[in-house]
């Protein structure tokens, strides 16, 4: 057992103070990012640290700093006087990660298969095409679907074996797991396509074709590039109807909805 100074009740000491404090933060960050992902937490109203802790079972100082640390990765935006707001991406944004996206992870596919890179990626072959053969595809093969996606493309980026392009890749993958996500919808045919186009990126890697490999990795990016931004018009068309409808905040995490919208925020977009 582990007392309040990270001590267990033998007197063996498992960390530091400062580690532990460390330990709790990350803990409290992967957690908030789950619910983000999730669509847990609303849009355009202001956090309540409180629920937010009560929600990750951890308390609201490391919830509090956790939130910082997003607010640097672009997550979340912190208006002060107003609260820490979950951030919507506007068009411009979208595109850019896009072109980033195709910049870093095109590169890292060639380089991967030229390395004859293996990783985890013949694992993730084998349960994709698992995936893919199911007839029916609920919320949990959905939620598998979109985990192991994000298994292989940070494997493909790892594999390229190059350090510097994996900071780079680090500093929008959350962006990529939960701003570009929530932009998106279960559509069951994209989900198959993008199954297929997952497992064309890993055989081509493992086929060491390092040109099938870029030529994969730009079709699949490209295509869910149209869909998210087809995605994204038709959503600025549907309006804030379900937010005007209550005052109060309908997810975790939220408070009552207060003063202006967020700096900066784009008109009639929806969540």
């Amino acid at each position: 057992m582990v007392d309040g100074s990270g001590s267990t009740s033998t007197g063996h000491r498992l960390e530091t103070m400062s580690d532990g404090h460390r330990f709790a933060r990350t803990v409290a960050k992967d957690r908030l990012c789950t619910l983000m992902i999730r669509g847990a937490v609303p849009f355009d109203v202001p956090m309540s640290e409180r629920s937010l802790a009560e929600a990750v079972g951890l308390g609201r100082m490391p919830v509090r700093e956790a939130l910082r640390d997003l607010a640097q990765d672009g997550v979340v935006a912190i208006e002060p006087g107003r609260g820490t707001f979950l951030r919507r991406l506007d068009r411009a944004e979208v595109v850019e990660l896009y072109e980033a996206r195709v910049a870093i992870e095109g590169f890292a596919a060639r380089a991967a298969a030229k390395k004859s890179f293996v990783g985890d990626l013949s694992e993730l072959l084998v349960l994709l095409r698992a995936l893919r053969e199911r007839s029916d595809l609920d919320p949990a093969a959905v939620a598998e679907a979109e985990a192991l996606g994000d298994r292989l493309h940070a494997a493909v980026v790892r594999g390229a074996g190059n350090r510097m392009l994996e900071e780079m890749y680090a500093r929008i993958r959350l962006r990529i797991r939960i701003s570009l996500r929530l932009l998106q919808r279960r559509d069951p045919a994209r989900i198959l396509a993008t199954l297929d186009e997952h497992v064309a990126i890993a055989d081509a890697i493992l086929a060491r074709d390092g040109q099938r490999a870029l030529a994969a990795t730009r079709n699949h990016l490209r295509r869910g590039h149209k869909v998210t931004l087809a995605n994204f018009d038709a959503l600025l068309l549907i309006g804030e109807r379900r937010d005007s409808a209550s005052p109060e905040g309908d997810g975790v995490g939220g408070a009552r909805r207060r003063g202006r919208p967020p700096a900066g925020r784009k008109p009639r977009r929806a969540d």
